[in-house]
């Protein structure tokens, strides 16, 4: 292979790999933030405190009408995500399907099988955005809108009407509402939010 054609696969392999993901800065790493994170789907509204320190990094709070647990989506996570007990100072590691009890999992993980691009600007709370549509294959209606913050380089709104499989060999679970974060502070964040606190066991 030329050093010519090398490139162009390189790029072209780039290309899927963004238009997959949905991000067109994907590339680049989100700015450290922490707002208020409001999922809203048929039945129920959702509340939590979301701290992104990273494209994969993250912690989740759910509030206590949500039960209260804490998702950490750690640095070199490989797949898995830890689930804090803060009442009975425990934690469990999760892996796939398991990790979709993070919402923010879930809801991150809906498009990995549609295909789509960017369809125009907006703007979010003062946060230019690039909106992106996606459909599943094969159908013309609009499974997932995303609203990525250029700012923030983080995607700060969905709009789904979608399936998830969260469990091996069971029927995909729908995913219909919104996802949005809301009062937005920038800021470097402490270390420790990702980190297991001491004094935490694991639950077997």
């Amino acid at each position: 292979m030329t050093r010519k054609n090398a490139s162009i696969l390189i790029m072209a392999l780039a290309l899927v790999w963004l238009v997959t993901d949905g991000e067109s800065s994907a590339l680049k790493k989100p700015v450290e933030f922490s707002g208020d994170l409001v999922i809203t789907e048929s039945n129920s509204t959702i509340k939590a405190k979301l701290y992104v320190k990273g494209r994969y990094i993250r912690r989740v709070e759910m509030s206590k009408e949500a039960g209260g647990m804490i998702f950490i989506r750690p640095p070199e996570a490989r797949g898995k995500i830890w689930m804090l007990d803060p009442v009975k100072k425990q934690y469990s590691i999760l892996s796939w399907p398991q990790i979709h009890k993070d919402p923010v999992e879930a809801w991150t993980g809906i498009q990995y099988d549609m295909a789509g691009g960017p369809v125009g600007e907006g703007n979010i709370s003062g946060h230019p955005c690039t909106i992106f549509h996606f459909k599943y294959k094969g159908q013309d209606k609009i499974a997932l809108k995303m609203w990525l913050a250029e700012d923030l380089k983080y995607t700060i709104k969905r709009e789904a009407d979608a399936k998830i499989t969260v469990e091996n060999g069971a029927a995909p679970v729908a995913i219909k509402g919104t996802f949005e974060i809301l009062n937005i502070r920038k800021g470097k964040l402490d270390d420790a939010l990702f980190e297991i606190p001491s004094g935490y066991v694991e639950r077997k």
